[in-house]
């Protein structure tokens, strides 16, 4: 996402302000897209998994979590990236961003959560970044059911919150803050079911560095498909809480951008 992407009540206020992003314009390159959304991907890989490969059973659940939302509110503030496919989709649909902002968004996501790994695994080896994989059975109590209730309520929360804290014209630091909040609190819970997922591209760059039974590879699909549902159901529920309507996504009668 750049930080060009969200846009305020008026450019002027945004540029005043502070606030996340003004008008989309074409001055704004993919390649910057994507690097920015690459380097707030890794940061939240560093300080997640990071930390769980690094501390192991000695991090406990609220530290881990913290670490996970502090990154995120970091991502969105201050570097101007909302670290997660999910986060992407549901601007996507809510019409805030460009297919073509959204492609170059998700490619440095998927490149940050594979890096952010791979610096895990150089710094832990392959045994300790184990740690930060995302999957079900882990403990042998939370099933399959358990991780996709969990994983699509906890997404949908998320995304409830980033909209409306956009939707209401809050200033970036806020918008990032509220953020980092919710996703602390996702993290919190999850952690114990299923390692932490809601977020795509952390858990595809875990994967790909984690040698563990069950394979964390194996069951990756849940941990992709069930967020970027549940960034469409966040849209549907913060439609009902919020002045906004149906009319104003993609679930228009036509797709068309803005003005």
């Amino acid at each position: 996402m750049s930080d060009q992407t969200l846009p305020p009540p008026s450019a002027a206020d945004a540029a005043a302000n502070g606030e996340l992003g003004s008008e989309s314009t074409d001055g704004v390159s993919l390649s910057r897209n994507i690097a920015t959304e690459l380097v707030g991907t890794v940061l939240v890989m560093l300080a997640g998994p990071g930390l769980l490969a690094i501390a192991g059973v000695a991090a406990t659940d609220l530290a881990v979590a913290v670490a996970f939302g502090t990154a995120m509110a970091v991502s969105i503030g201050v570097i101007g990236a909302v670290a997660n496919p999910v986060f992407t989709l549901a601007l996507l649909v809510v019409r805030e961003i460009t297919p073509r902002e959204a492609l170059g968004d998700w490619i440095g996501q998927v490149a940050g959560g594979v890096i952010g790994a791979a610096l895990i695994f150089g710094v832990n080896g392959l045994e300790r970044s184990s740690n930060g994989a995302t999957g079900w059975d882990r403990d042998g109590l939370s099933g399959i059911g358990s991780v996709f209730a969990a994983e699509l309520v906890f997404t949908v929360m998320i995304v409830v919150v980033l909209l409306s804290a956009i939707s209401k014209g809050f200033s970036l630091s806020s918008i990032a803050e509220f953020t980092g909040a919710a996703y602390a609190l996702a993290m919190l819970v999850l952690l114990d079911i299923d390692g932490g997922g809601a977020n795509p591209a952390r858990s595809i760059g875990s994967a790909l560095f984690t040698d563990t039974d069950p394979n964390p590879l194996g069951q990756l699909w849940l941990f992709i498909v069930v967020p970027m549902v549940a960034a469409v159901g966040g849209v549907f529920v913060w439609l009902a809480i919020d002045d906004a309507e149906v009319d104003d996504t993609v679930f228009d009668d036509t797709f068309v951008d803005r003005d």
